[in-house]
């Protein structure tokens, strides 16, 4: 019993230390991911004084404006869902119409028009849509309860996408707590959408893509934790039971969130931690 708490001490004491490298350092970058200090101060078609911005995230993309919008359109469950990461989003109730479209298919969105989040919604967790507030064919567009969605030419041959979430403001406490843990959530599927419209983008029509890259990144990340876990448990000295599984998981919240969402990143980290579990 007395080890048993101890391990929970453990963890308390190590997740208390991941909260406050969150807070301190990472939230600042993955809220401004990918964007200048320019893209993260302009105004948007969505900023409206009532609303808190809560990130700005950006990445630059090798095609045109109007090939970065086609694929842009498509976004939405009744569409070719949101080039994010399906093997999370369908065992949580979020089911996409065609997850691999390989060409644009749709038009453009009009004011008025709904962005489903989902074609089963009595299936989802959280049911939500988005419904579209404004459109500029080609250069921006603004969903309700998701923010803006911007382009900008760099050269004739490259652009720049640019998101901003845009939140309801709320004094209630349980719901600030509720939108500050979704934050590395949503960074984690937003940044996911982007790398998949630069994909689609930049590859052009009828190429089919593969969601194994994403699956074993994930293994890796849950493979790590869980053996993470196990080094607190068996309890060998406070060096491999504490300060070992500390760095490890530090290690493991910076693979997450800072590092390319790729397997090297994430099967690099499991190395890394069987080699300290096995020793």
């Amino acid at each position: 019993m007395v080890n048993i708490l101890k391990s929970i001490l453990i963890l308390f004491v190590i997740s208390a230390i991941q909260l406050l490298i969150y807070a301190v350092y990472l939230k600042p970058i993955i809220t401004t991911w990918g964007a200048s200090k320019k893209e993260i101060s302009m105004p948007l078609a969505g900023d409206d004084r009532n609303l808190n911005i809560t990130s700005t995230r950006a990445i630059s993309i090798n095609a045109t404006k109007s090939d970065v919008w086609k694929w842009l359109m498509q976004l939405g469950a009744d569409r070719s869902g949101f080039y994010s990461y399906e093997f999370i989003e369908k065992p949580l109730g979020y089911v996409m119409q065609d997850e691999d479209l390989r060409e644009p298919q749709f038009k453009d969105l009009q004011v008025g028009d709904i962005v489903r989040g989902s074609i089963h919604e009595e299936q989802s967790i959280i049911p939500y849509n988005f419904k579209v507030l404004y459109v500029k064919p080609e250069e921006a567009f603004v969903l309700e309860n998701w923010g803006t969605f911007l382009l900008e030419p760099i050269n004739s041959l490259q652009t720049r996408l640019v998101v901003r979430t845009q939140e309801t403001r709320s004094e209630n406490l349980q719901e600030k707590f509720a939108h500050y843990v979704a934050i590395p959530f949503h960074f984690i599927m937003e940044r996911r959408t982007l790398i998949g419209i630069k994909a689609r983008a930049e590859a052009g029509e009828n190429i089919r893509f593969s969601q194994t890259s994403d699956i074993i990144w994930f293994l890796g990340l849950v493979l790590s934790a869980l053996f993470i876990f196990i080094l607190i448990l068996i309890r060998r000295g406070m060096l491999r039971s504490f300060f070992i599984p500390t760095i490890l998981s530090v290690c493991w919240l910076f693979t997450l969130l800072l590092l390319p969402p790729v397997p090297l990143s994430s099967i690099g980290l499991l190395f890394v931690v069987l080699m300290c579990y096995w020793h």
